[in-house]
């Protein structure tokens, strides 16, 4: 079976992985060890933004908000669900040691508007080449 959400997860989970690999090398000028697979903050940063590719394409199925009501258009959708997904990337990058020139709360706060560019990237890029709303949950989506 060929589901729309099929598209929709395999391609935000795979632009979840390149904002990762970008976000490691954006990270690595400034602190090289950053860039080596042995180090466990590597892993963190790469998980950190597949799981937004992840979340993402879950929340596709909404169209409005669930709580409040107004619709939810895929940037502010993305751009929320990045920023939230990065809270703890960048509670975690605040108990690290801080590159030169860079206070801890510029590092949560870098994190966390990096993490909404990122999910606002994949969901719109996701939601023009996949579907959302109710043809994300039925399968009906002539995209495919």
């Amino acid at each position: 079976m060929n589901h729309p959400a099929k598209k929709r997860f395999l391609l935000a989970i795979g632009l979840g992985t390149l904002a990762g690999m970008l976000c490691i090398w954006l990270g690595a000028r400034e602190q090289p060890e950053l860039g080596s697979p042995t180090n466990p903050i590597f892993w963190a940063i790469l998980t950190d933004r597949m799981l937004i590719g992840m979340v993402v394409a879950l929340a596709g199925a909404y169209t409005v908000h669930p709580v409040l009501g107004f619709p939810y258009r895929p940037w502010l959708r993305g751009l929320c669900l990045g920023a939230v997904v990065s809270l703890p990337l960048g509670a975690g990058a605040m108990s690290g040691p801080a590159p030169a020139g860079f206070s801890s709360w510029t590092l949560f706060f870098a994190t966390l508007i990096a993490g909404g560019v990122y999910g606002l990237i994949i969901d719109v890029i996701v939601s023009r080449g996949g579907a959302e709303g109710a043809a994300l949950l039925t399968g009906a989506d002539a995209r495919m």
